[in-house]
């Protein structure tokens, strides 16, 4: 009989991790960081002593609970979970989306003074990519989902008397200008196979219960058209890991005739790998002057070309919009710019210090719109998957309304 055991993020946002026991095999998928309680118990002055600690306090999933696995099943790259992969045991087989996006992560990370240390894995340990549409040697498949860290995938397991999905975190539709970045998805795969069955649908609810309108890509179009035409200094604030978003961004830019000043070391890292490993067009994207001594074939933008505030727009993460438009404010005229923060998650997962970031974005002249398109599906799109899956129950995991995911799955069943 197989066993499904939500050691984390059964009644909150992130956090996630899943055990699975079927007879002998022990597998474990997610790991995350619980960033609820990291806040509760850290800060400023008070930072954490390391991974055992994390671990010893439930900000982590402790070793105890990940000691009988073979194998620890990635979905994504967000801390949420993914957590720490430096304090796991060697033998400890890690499968994960893509090995060269984790090799990238860990170069950020490795020399970290603090607990982030911990990111990268050890050197010795067991590091496998999830092929895609695969079955591994452990009954499970790796299926792609749009979500808003590139590349995430979802997880089906082929067990001894149940098939489990797990869908990890997604939202349904792939952002216009995106199709290269994602050929087959979950959703095709089940429309493909619709006779696979499903007992167990392990699965998340972030926007569930959440006063949050339902904004598409499609959505939001009209609203960045008319900023976009505006002759104002224009910064955007993304997720590092969005990469499906900046390409979105990307061909909106040039339809119109602006172009686009990556601000961010890291963000360059993402879209150097991925333009490069899927052969995408590159042409009108820059980096800022502050990367001048990052190696790069990313053309270097100089601040001359940041005088005609109608020609650029500067793409960073949040803190590195705000870095990069404190040294900018020397140079070019702020005053009555604008920055759009389309950061898909939400503090709860990804931790960030917002009302820091929005406070100097006052300061330098800056008026801020949050214009968010979720990286996670909305609620009124739940029928649609589970019309689509069929599974037999679910598992409600990151989300604040398990009760809720459970009665409106009730009454979607009912009607199927």
């Amino acid at each position: 009989m197989v066993q499904v055991e939500v050691l984390q993020g059964d009644s909150e946002i992130g956090g996630n991790c899943i055990r699975i026991r079927d007879r002998d095999r022990v597998l474990v998928f997610d790991q995350g960081l619980r960033f609820k309680w990291l806040k509760k118990l850290y800060g400023y002055r008070l930072r954490p002593a390391g991974p055992d600690e994390l671990r010893e306090v439930g900000v982590l999933p402790s070793r105890d609970e990940l000691a009988e696995a073979e194998a620890l099943y990635i979905t994504h790259f967000h801390f949420d979970h993914l957590g720490l992969l430096g304090d796991l045991p060697d033998e400890l087989v890690i499968k994960v989306p893509s090995v060269e996006a984790l090799m990238l992560i860990s170069e950020w990370y490795e020399n970290s003074p603090d607990w982030t240390a911990y990111v990268p894995p050890r050197y010795a340990a067991k590091i496998e990519e999830s092929e895609h549409r695969v079955v591994d040697k452990r009954g499970v498949m790796a299926l792609r989902v749009p979500h808003s860290s590139y590349p995430s995938v979802a997880y089906l397991y082929f067990g001894s008397d149940e098939n489990i999905l797990y869908t990890g975190d997604f939202r349904f539709d792939k952002l216009q200008g995106t199709a290269q970045l994602y050929p087959h998805t979950l959703f095709d795969y089940f429309e493909e196979n619709p006779d696979i069955r499903i007992d167990k649908l392990i699965v998340e609810g972030t926007n569930f219960g959440r006063p949050v309108w339902p904004l598409s890509w499609e959505d939001s179009l009209p609203l960045l058209k008319k900023i976009l035409s505006s002759r104002v200094p224009l910064f955007i604030a993304l997720h590092r890991l969005e990469f499906d978003l900046f390409m979105a961004l990307y061909a909106l830019l040039r339809e119109t005739g602006r172009r686009g000043i990556i601000a961010s070391k890291k963000l360059l890292d993402v879209v150097e790998l991925w333009t490069s490993h899927l052969n995408l067009e590159t042409e009108g994207i820059f980096r800022a002057p502050t990367l001048a001594e990052k190696p790069s074939l990313v053309e270097l933008a100089g601040y001359d070309d940041l005088r005609n505030p109608s020609a650029y727009t500067v793409i960073a993460d949040l803190f590195e919009v705000v870095d990069f438009a404190r040294g900018a404010a020397r140079e070019i005229e702020l005053q009555g710019g604008i920055a759009i923060l389309m950061i898909s998650e939400h503090e709860a997962e990804e931790g960030v210090e917002e009302a820091v970031a929005l406070g100097w974005l006052r300061r330098l002249g800056l008026q801020s719109y949050r214009l968010r398109v979720s990286g996670h599906y909305y609620p009124h799109e739940f029928a649609r998957l589970v019309g689509l899956v069929k599974p037999r129950e679910i598992v409600p995991v990151h989300t604040e309304e398990p009760e809720l995911m459970l009665r409106v799955f009730g009454k979607v069943s009912q009607r199927e």
